[in-house]
């Protein structure tokens, strides 16, 4: 099965975007090996690996030789250090518990089992894409083939168990069960377990969303998920002390990020923020954004990214799109602001321009992009613009 496992996650990762951040993985990979018990970081058979995944979806999974791969989607939406490895805790626990193992062997007819599954996946993706091209979606569509491609077209198994099926409730369970041992012989706040659930059931839109739901389609309920979590805080004595009741149910205090989470986990906040754009998911784009830009206010990036948001909001929008581009400009002039050598700012800018007659002001934007920018792939483009500005006596 390992053999199998390598194979597949040489064909996964040639297949999908990582996301490049070698200090990133350096600082998951430290969380893992703090979570790691002395007995199983003595096995030298066995090491863990993160891989990131750049896409905006909510998912982890793990491989049983110990390669965990965590998508940037989910990684854009943990709020705290111990958030975090309460997912890395319970990837963790299916491979120390040998749940693909158990979960192969438990099968009466594997072959058929599996054969089922995929299909039944297969079937879920055309409908979910179908509904996502029939609202005018094209990006999440388009999202959704991606993935579905990744792991069903190259008949990928194992990673269709660990990252799309799961191993059913009761070794979901018990993988969780093991995370939260693992946070609480690390040090970490148990009380923030219960959140990490809580999130994902807001990202798969109250158990009915159709691309989050699918990743955790056949994982118990989220819901159930939660209270198994708050009953395990529940009885850690100290712990839930840490609780406090919210509508009825029991939840963690807030507990603040700290500088080396933020750190590490910005870039990647406000990178998801643009994923999401792309993939025409307004709502998350703007909640993904809106913590960027209170992480780091001084990234031009972000400014570049909240106004190509402002700008998409505008056209699904008609009736507040003079305000949303009036929004998208002054986000654009605090990029160039910040640094006035960044491209894209300026390349938005006067595509603005331009569309709103201001032919001398986009002209000069244009120019400033050539200058900085010669050998992007827009200065063909860019500069037949100039040339018909020249044209017409405005540059």
């Amino acid at each position: 099965m390992w053999e199998e496992a390598r194979g597949e996650q040489g064909k996964l990762e040639a297949e999908v975007a990582l996301y490049d951040d070698p200090l990133l993985v350096d600082y998951l990979e430290g969380i893992v090996a703090g979570l790691t018990p002395p007995a199983m970081a003595a096995n030298r058979h066995l090491s863990y690996r993160v891989t990131v995944v750049e896409d905006p979806t909510l998912n982890a999974f793990a491989y049983p030789h110990g390669a965990l791969f965590v998508h940037t989607g989910l990684l854009a939406r943990m709020e705290n250090e111990a958030q975090l490895a309460t997912v890395l805790g319970h990837e963790m626990s299916h491979v120390e518990y040998r749940h693909m193992l158990r979960q192969r062997r438990s099968a009466q007819n594997k072959q058929i089992a599996l054969a089922a599954a995929a299909v039944a996946a297969a079937v879920v993706l055309a409908d979910a894409e179908a509904d996502a091209w029939g609202d005018g979606d094209w990006g999440e569509a388009a999202m959704i083939g991606v993935l579905g491609e990744a792991i069903l077209g190259l008949g990928l198994q194992l990673a269709f168990v660990a990252a799309v099926n799961g191993y059913g409730r009761e070794l979901e369970l018990e993988a969780d069960q093991g995370g939260f041992r693992k946070l609480s012989a690390a040090g970490y706040d148990v009380a923030q377990a219960p959140r990490v659930y809580e999130i994902l059931l807001e990202g798969a839109g109250g158990e009915a969303g159709k691309v989050e739901t699918f990743f955790f389609g056949s994982h118990p309920r989220l819901s159930e998920r939660v209270a198994s979590a708050n009953e395990f805080v529940a009885s850690r004595g100290e712990a839930a002390a840490a609780l406090v009741a919210v509508n009825g149910m029991a939840h963690a205090e807030e507990e603040p990020a700290s500088e080396e989470f933020r750190r590490r986990l910005r870039p990647v906040v406000r990178d998801d923020a643009a994923m999401n754009l792309e993939a025409g998911r307004l709502e998350h784009a703007e909640a993904s954004l809106a913590k960027a830009m209170e992480w780091m206010p001084e990234d031009p990036e972000s400014h570049l990214v909240l106004a190509r948001l402002r700008l998409a909001q505008a056209e699904k929008d008609p009736e507040r799109a003079g305000e949303r581009e009036a929004e998208a400009r002054a986000a654009l002039h605090e990029a160039i602001r910040l640094d006035a050598d960044r491209p894209g700012p300026h390349h938005e800018l006067a595509l603005l321009h331009y569309r709103a007659g201001e032919l001398a002001d986009a002209c000069r934007e244009f120019r400033f992009f050539l200058e900085l920018a010669p050998d992007d792939e827009r200065a063909g483009r860019v500069e037949d613009y100039v040339l018909e500005l020249v044209g017409r006596g405005v540059c």
